[in-house]
């Protein structure tokens, strides 16, 4: 099986999905080929990892050396002589507070330790966690541009998972909207974009989605994406879908609808 045909059915291959003859099949080729043991390792850190990132403590060494320290400092102020507070007050209250400034600076190092520590972890996870997100998009962004329609609605529905999509991913969300031969495909790239309709780029992408498509399915999906955005600048779009007398009345239905809430 060549390397192309492997990256095809990889996602599948993952999800057990293949029958028996394909899962052999690859399974053969990727105990020879590096290149696409590479891709699977990348892909299952993906898709198995993305979300199940463990919680990071500070090491519990910390908790027992402090621990130990007390223990050491309560034996060496500790005197089998107990000195008695009525006969040197002085004396009593000195050691009293030679104790307690003790404790206070052990546990003063402690906090310390332990906050340098947690804000060494999280700067870690955050490296982390941006080298994740990273390769999720570098992924994303080839598995968008696949010959094979369901592995681009998966890669679809990977990149509605992101919070903050970077341009390239929602470039090839809107292409994908725009041109890509399957009507699922373009609807859940619409649908995708909705998530991140604040932002100006997406939004001019919608409205030009709309005077473009024909969709009828893609122009109903469109309208009430449109609607549910408030988007007034597609309004002459819509009209121009009312007056058109090739726009079947359904469409035109849910433009009634709709409109008057852009207006």
């Amino acid at each position: 099986m060549s390397c192309k045909k492997t990256q095809e059915l990889i996602i599948d291959y993952l999800d057990g999905n293949l029958d028996q003859k394909e899962q052999q099949i690859v399974s053969a080729h990727l105990t020879t080929c590096i290149s696409c043991q590479k891709s699977l390792q990348e892909l299952q850190l993906i898709f198995d990892g993305i979300d199940q990132d463990p919680e990071e403590l500070p090491d519990a060494s910390m908790k027992v050396n402090f621990e130990e320290m007390l223990q050491k400092e309560k034996e060496t102020l500790s005197d089998s002589k107990i000195v008695s507070l009525q006969k040197n007050t002085k004396n009593s209250w000195r050691t009293i507070l030679q104790i307690a400034a003790t404790i206070a600076l052990i546990l003063s190092a402690y906090y310390l330790g332990k906050q340098q520590n947690n804000q060494s972890i999280s700067q870690e996870i955050a490296v982390l966690e941006k080298e994740k997100v990273q390769l999720k998009q570098e992924v994303t962004i080839s598995l968008i541009e696949n010959k094979s329609a369901s592995k681009r609605l998966q890669a679809v529905n990977y990149a509605e998972e992101f919070e903050k999509p970077g341009n390239e991913i929602l470039k090839a969300l809107i292409n994908k909207m725009f041109y890509d031969d399957q009507i699922n495909v373009r609807l859940a790239a619409a649908e995708a974009l909705t998530k991140f309709s604040d932002l100006e780029m997406v939004r001019k992408a919608l409205v030009h989605a709309l005077e473009i498509e024909q969709d009828p399915g893609m122009q109903i999906e469109l309208i009430q994406i449109l609607v549910s955005i408030e988007e007034k600048r597609a309004v002459p779009s819509m009209e121009k879908l009312l007056q058109n007398e090739e726009t079947p009345n359904y469409v035109k239905d849910q433009v009634t609808i709709g409109l008057p809430s852009l207006i």
